[in-house]
């Protein structure tokens, strides 16, 4: 379950994309980039109708980093952000589809292995210990890459948040 963040800015709407607009690049790919986008600002935005995704700036890959997809709505007084972090929506679905295949393939070769060792057959050609610790290995896999690199992104989080706050003049509810 994601964690919804929510902050309240003094700015109306409209100042208030304007002032993101202002201080982060936009998201454009290119070559010529150690980050592998435009500019230099240390957070990169998105932007559409009422909604935005904010990541930080990283010379280093890791596709499970944070973005920050936020929403924002008017509010008496001035604007009202929610949003949440979340891993780009890409790299999430070829986790999904890579659990399934590790899955799919990889049980049947894992308990033909397993039966063969305890029965003597042989089912499986080749090494038994391949059968055995690979299958595992691949979901592990599935599981642990993106818990690590959610693990090494934590300070992206904070660093967004803050940004959040500074720029925004916002104060953070909860």
């Amino acid at each position: 379950m994601k964690r919804t963040v929510v902050f309240h800015s003094p700015l109306t709407q409209d100042a208030l994309i304007a002032r993101l607009r202002q201080t982060v690049d936009e998201e454009r790919r290119t070559l010529f980039s150690f980050s592998g986008y435009e500019g230099s600002r240390p957070i990169l935005g998105k932007f559409g109708e009422g909604v935005f995704r904010l990541q930080k700036r990283r010379h280093w890959h890791n596709d499970f980093s944070p973005y920050f997809y936020g929403r924002i709505e008017s509010e008496q007084g001035g604007t009202k952000i929610e949003g949440y972090f979340d891993a780009a929506r890409w790299a999430k679905l070829f986790m999904r589809i890579w659990l399934a295949a590790a899955v799919v393939f990889g049980v049947p070769i894992f308990a033909l292995t397993l039966f063969d060792v305890a029965t003597g057959s042989h089912y499986v050609s080749g090494d038994t210990w391949v059968g055995l610790l690979v299958p595992p290995g691949l979901v592990a896999f599935g599981i642990l890459l993106p818990k690590l690199g959610r693990l090494l992104s934590r300070p992206e989080e904070r660093a967004i948040l803050e940004y959040l706050q500074n720029t925004l003049a916002a104060r953070h509810e909860g």
